[in-house]
């Protein structure tokens, strides 16, 4: 555009310079002159417009696919995710609680120990009070903070020897006034280093795979320098781009520069020492690398900052013990005059920045196109006074362009190893925190917190591009360029006849023609134009200056998103761990204490019917004694040993020691009857249990409402489109059992009462079963009484 505006002005120009002052009628020049112009300006705008198709053709696919993102970040989809967060967390919270009283806890003590203590002292020599509260501002730990720290050392540092040591920490973590500490700090960390992973898993630009490290470099720097190790070993081993190694620095930069960067630890000094050890070759290369503009340029990265990124990470390379050798042999900066090395970088990158920047047209692209009156008239009517070429030395939208720098295979094998190496260390954590502390989540973890965060952060992305990708946007956008194409030609010849009045009058008026002095027009040219030109000066101006932000934007959402998964991912495989076989183990009890309840009925119930019959007579029961003149000796083997057991057991037949017999017995029943109570006790628990949790889904619709539930997954069908089953998504809740509200409420707690009644009346009715038995064990024993000595009961 501005070489059609500046071609169509010098020909304006050029055709003012043929006219001679009253040798041609000023009309007529003009009309054998505007055809010339328009011949021009038609084909310079011939060229511009296969340039604008070109331009919507990229911003068409863009523009619907951020209109599918704000389709699916509608007001709607973001109350059901907000209402999903919330459910989330009632659901596992009822989980939680369920689960920390039937599960044992107290177990692999001294791995929480020994990995939390670490935390807190990534020095290896004590933990000091500065740790302790560098601690609590990390991860969050309000039970640390303020003057807690230095009264915790007072108490538990006996020996006054340093810091505070592993055993005496072991007495700090189980101070009453610490509650769940280890649990705490171990799984905050453990819900840190799980983002890094789910990040890890999906980056696929160079930048952020860098990102990422330094994010997971920062984590484990204080904890494990083992993996510290590892992971630098690979990064300037040769076999990751030396790029990348380039990447990884300047990302340490900006986490030294930044202030919400809370380790106690220079990471950056820690990781150029471990890389010199082990390649310092490698990294002499990396930072002369960093040390070129055009590289920064090229990674969409500050280049304003290159010399203070380059002569940071130098720093850090002489104040390793390896580090002044490897620059005085390697380094292609060498100091002068007393410098140190690092500001010999510094100088040194300051220079070529200036070269930088001269080179790449940071100058006046309005100084080098327009050089007649005629364009520069053209260009501030039309473009507003900037030249078009302007916009496009944005540095933001420069660094925009350049940060999507695709990561190549290597390196995204490399972020996947990273990535499964972080998993099995949360699930190791997790596994930690939940047989110590039975719970699959800190009290204050909260699924709801983190999405109306990222929906938060998201939203900021909508609000830049509503406009633009909104209802009704692209087709305004489709418009304007429309109306650009056709409507800037017609503006160009306009203006141009007008500029061609205004020559022919300045002519005049310098040849001494008062009244043509006086004749100049003062146009107001704008209300004569179409206004095409705005495609330029505002449309594309505002979305080359919202489109940076919008790419930062959504650099932060998808950190967000990443962020949200690997807590959600660290939480949900947890209780998908643990859940089933407590669950399982739950109904195995259940089960067993019905079994074993209605075994104790059944043969006490047994007893007392066999008693009933025993006692009138049946079965050997009690009778008159047989008078001795009958009494037969026995003659047979078994007749003798059947006379020998009745010997032995005359006392449960004879009437005095029957008596006792029975009472002892009846004693013996009660405990029975004890023991079925104590059942019934269980058997009330285990229902309350259940009870509890069809009281805690009372209120959570998502998951006891067939209903509710089908209309929510229909619209996380909308949010996310990968989503879904191989069943029609109205049946999914039912065959899934989704519902598991409705299950435990339908299936347990309409029958809780009942269970309850019942089993209380069984304990007080079988008791009720033996004061009847004795009340008949007195009767048949006064029965028998009044038949031998034969006392007739009427005649009394």
């Amino acid at each position: 555009m501005d070489t059609a505006l500046s071609v169509t002005g010098s020909t304006v120009d050029s055709a003012l310079q043929s006219y001679a002052d009253g040798k041609t009628e000023p009309a007529k020049f003009k009309e054998e002159a505007l055809p010339g112009i328009h011949l021009v300006a038609a084909k310079s705008m011939d060229k511009v417009k296969p340039l604008v198709h070109d331009v919507m053709g990229e911003l068409r696919p863009a523009l619907s696919q951020v209109a599918e993102w704000l389709g699916s970040f509608s007001a709607k989809i973001q109350d059901t995710l907000e209402e999903f967060g919330t459910v989330s967390d009632r659901a596992q919270k009822l989980f939680d609680q369920v689960m920390q009283q039937m599960a044992s806890s107290g177990g692999m003590y001294e791995e929480m120990v020994y990995d939390t203590y670490h935390i807190f002292d990534p020095y290896d020599d004590g933990i000091d009070v500065e740790e302790l509260q560098q601690a609590a501002n990390q991860y969050g730990i309000t039970s640390l903070q303020g003057q807690k720290a230095e009264q915790l050392m007072k108490k538990y540092n006996t020996d006054q020897k340093g810091g505070i040591d592993i055993h005496e920490y072991e007495k700090l973590v189980t101070d009453p006034s610490l509650p769940g500490l280890m649990t705490t700090i171990l799984r905050t960390y453990s819900n840190r280093l799980a983002s890094v992973g789910s990040e890890l898993k999906v980056v696929k630009m160079r930048a952020e795979v860098a990102s990422a490290v330094v994010d997971y470099l920062t984590l484990v720097c204080s904890k494990n320098l083992t993996k510290v190790g590892w992971v630098t070993g690979r990064l300037v081993s040769g076999e990751l781009p030396l790029e990348f190694t380039a990447d990884v620095f300047y990302e340490l930069y900006k986490a030294k520069t930044d202030t919400n960067n809370g380790s106690p630890i220079d990471v950056g000094s820690l990781i150029i020492n471990y890389t010199l050890r082990e390649n310092a070759q490698q990294v002499i290369a990396a930072v002369d690398l960093l040390a070129t503009p055009a590289f920064f340029a090229e990674e969409g990265f500050d280049i304003t900052i290159a010399d203070e990124t380059v002569s940071q990470v130098v720093t850090w390379i002489e104040m390793s013990d390896f580090g002044k050798a490897a620059l005085l042999k390697l380094a292609k900066v060498k100091p002068s005059n007393g410098q140190t090395f690092a500001e010999a970088y510094d100088e040194e990158v300051k220079a070529r920045e200036v070269k930088y920047s001269a080179a790449h047209g940071l100058g006046t692209p309005e100084a080098n196109s327009y050089h007649t009156q005629a364009a520069e008239r053209l260009r501030n009517v039309l473009l507003g006074g900037s030249a078009a070429s302007a916009a496009s030395e944005d540095p933001d939208a420069a660094q925009a362009a350049g940060s999507s720098q695709p990561a190549k295979p290597e390196t995204l094998r490399f972020a996947a190893e990273l990535s499964l190496n972080v998993t099995q260390s949360v699930k190791d954590f997790n596994e930690q925190c939940y047989e110590y502390s039975g719970t699959s989540s800190n009290p204050l973890d909260s699924t709801c917190n983190s999405i109306n965060g990222m929906v938060k952060k998201t939203q900021s992305f909508l609000t830049l591009m509503n406009n633009y990708a909104g209802p009704g946007g692209p087709e305004y956008i489709e418009k304007q360029a429309d109306n650009f194409i056709n409507g800037s030609l017609q503006d160009m010849v306009l203006l141009s006849g007008e500029l061609i009045d205004e020559g022919i009058a300045s002519v005049q008026c310098s040849a001494g023609n008062a009244a043509a002095c006086k004749s100049i027009p003062e146009t107001d040219y704008t209300m004569h134009l179409s206004g095409g030109t705005t495609f330029l000066t505002d449309t594309m101006k505002d979305l080359q200056s919202a489109l940076p932000q919008v790419i930062k934007a959504l650099s932060t959402a998808k950190k967000e998103v990443s962020t949200i998964s690997g807590v959600i991912n660290s939480i949900s495989q947890m209780l998908g761990l643990k859940a089933p076989p407590l669950m399982e183990k739950i109904a195995k009890l259940y089960k067993i204490v019905w079994i074993t309840y209605f075994v104790f009925f059944f043969l006490f119930s047994f007893t007392m019917l066999f008693y009933g019959f025993w006692a009138n007579g049946w079965f050997g029961g009690p009778k008159a004694d047989i008078p001795e003149s009958e009494y037969e000796p026995p003659r047979t083997f078994f007749e003798r040993i059947r006379t020998c057991c009745g010997s032995c057991l005359a006392c449960c037949r004879s009437c005095t020691s029957g008596h006792l017999c029975f009472w002892s017995l009846l004693l013996l029943a009660q405990v029975v009857v004890l023991i079925m109570f104590i059942i019934s006790l269980v058997i009330c628990l285990l229902t309350g249990i259940q009870a509890f949790f069809g009281a805690g889904c009372s209120k959570i619709y998502l998951i006891g409402d067939e209903a509710v539930c089908t209309a929510v997954l229909s619209i996380f069908k909308v949010f996310l489109k990968t989503f879904g089953f191989s069943e029609p998504i109205e049946q999914t809740c039912g065959s899934k059992s989704l519902l598991t509200c409705k299950i435990i409420r339908d299936s347990v707690f309409h029958t809780a009462i009942f269970v309850i009644i019942g089993a209380l009346l069984a304990s007080v009715f079988s008791f009720q079963m033996l004061l009847d038995s004795a009340t008949k064990h007195e009767r048949a024993r006064c029965a028998r009484a009044w038949e031998e000595e034969g006392l007739d009961k009427k005649g009394e």
